[in-house]
Formats: C-alpha cells, sequence, structure tokens
C-alpha cells in the first residue's frame, strides 16, 4: 500500500508530492513517529493503572473511598 499512496506536502503556497527516496525517508519518519507515540500511550496507561491499583489497595487497607484518598491526595 505504501508504494501506491499519495504523499503530499505544503511550503507556503507551494504543494508538492513526495517520490522517490523523499517518499520512503517520510514514511519511514512516519512509521517511527507512530511507534514511539504507541509506546508513549503504553507507558501512560501503565502508570494509570498503577495508580489505580495503589488507590484501590490503599482504600481496601484503610477503609476509605476512592473519593475520600483523592481528597487526601489533592486531585
Amino acid at each position: 500500500m505504501a508504494k501506491t499512496e499519495t504523499i503530499k506536502i505544503q511550503d507556503g503556497d507551494t504543494v508538492i508530492e513526495l517520490t522517490g527516496a523523499d517518499k520512503e525517508a517520510f514514511l519511514e519518519q512516519r512509521a517511527k513517529d507512530q511507534a514511539e507515540a504507541a509506546i508513549l500511550e503504553a507507558e501512560q496507561l501503565a502508570k494509570q493503572q498503577k495508580r489505580i491499583d495503589a488507590i484501590t489497595k490503599l482504600g481496601e487497607a484503610s477503609g476509605l473511598t476512592t473519593d475520600e484518598i483523592n481528597s487526601i491526595l489533592n486531585i
């Protein structure tokens, strides 16, 4: 699919279609950027889940509700 995909970029009023090595470099960079974004998103989701798990454990151990714990943590 990448071979038939048309990639156009704009610089001011000028629009050009990328071809050859420029197109390949663009597609490689886009794939790299998407992979990095996916990794960052997965890390953020894991961090959020760890926080949720910690608050849940704290609530179970202390008898506090999630709202009470969040109030203590100023969230």
